[in-house]
């Protein structure tokens, strides 16, 4: 006996695309993309006018939720001679203090409120202290 001829494999039957047909396609939206770099720091000051202007921009910008713009301001005034500055700084990483903004754009970090709550201390700044304390308690950190 024989054996039967190999059957030839078909080709599958190509498809019309869509544009072929004329249907509508669509097309997926790309994801956003930022509508630019993260901003570079800011150089540092150390002139106490200017250290102080940096600080009030610093709040207000803070005050509006714009955390991001103001720890940008308070890092480069924080080496000046205004102790307030760290204290603002270490507020803007504060869970308490963010949560009391209507809207916020920078992340809490307490461990770094912790340590910037201290070298305001340590620098002067003693409205700190109750700051320090509380975060101690939330971090279960001793005395």
């Amino acid at each position: 006996m024989e054996a039967p001829p190999p059957t030839a494999k078909r080709a599958p039957e190509a498809k019309a695309t869509p544009l072929e047909t004329g249907a509508k396609v669509s097309i997926p939206a790309s994801p956003p993309r930022p509508s630019h770099a993260p901003e570079p720091p800011l150089p540092p000051v150390d002139d106490p006018s200017a250290v102080a202007k940096m600080l009030s921009e610093g709040l207000a910008l803070f005050e509006q939720g714009k955390v991001v713009q103001a720890r940008r301001r308070l890092v480069a005034a924080m080496n000046g001679p205004v102790p307030e500055v760290l204290l603002a700084l270490a507020r803007s990483y504060d869970t308490y203090y963010l949560s009391r903004l209507p809207t916020a754009d920078g992340a809490p970090d307490m461990q770094r409120a912790l340590v910037l709550y201290e070298r305001a201390l340590e620098r002067g700044a003693k409205e700190a202290a109750p700051d320090l304390e509380r975060t101690r308690g939330i971090l279960k950190i001793p005395r």
